[in-house]
């Protein structure tokens, strides 16, 4: 019996993973990449958005067009993780430097697992006092 339990638990565990990873690289390629389409697209419904000193409560199509002036007015240039984690209620969370054009934003988001996919419940961009 439980040879045939635990590979199975073994490929649920790993799929679920999987998928937090690949939503992780998305959404890093996206913040690379200054597309505000793509990085909506990964958001929950009323996504938990803060760029520089506005933060909010915005519908995914208010988030993209506020993310879009931020990547027009701060092109990206890259995009670094230097920390991740687990908070308190099971979201995955990963700090990272998204450098622009016109300076360095500590840029921090969280993953949430809704049905059997993540999604971004909470993205902050913030000045980061500390030009590398």
């Amino acid at each position: 019996m439980i040879r045939i339990l635990l590979p199975i638990t073994a490929m649920l565990f790993a799929t679920g993973l999987f998928g937090q990873d690949l939503v992780k690289d998305q959404v890093i390629d996206a913040l690379r990449s200054g597309n505000s389409k793509d990085l909506s697209a990964l958001f929950i419904a009323n996504i938990d958005l803060t760029v520089k000193e506005t933060a909010d409560v915005y519908s995914k199509a208010q988030a993209e067009q506020i993310l879009r002036k931020f990547f027009n007015d701060h092109p990206p240039v890259g995009m670094v993780i230097e920390h991740s984690g687990v908070s308190k209620s099971g979201d995955k969370y990963f700090i990272g430097i998204l450098r622009t054009t016109s300076g360095y934003f500590r840029t921090t988001f969280f993953l949430k697992r809704v049905d059997e996919s993540f999604q971004v419940k909470q993205l902050r961009i913030e000045t980061s006092k500390n030009d590398f």
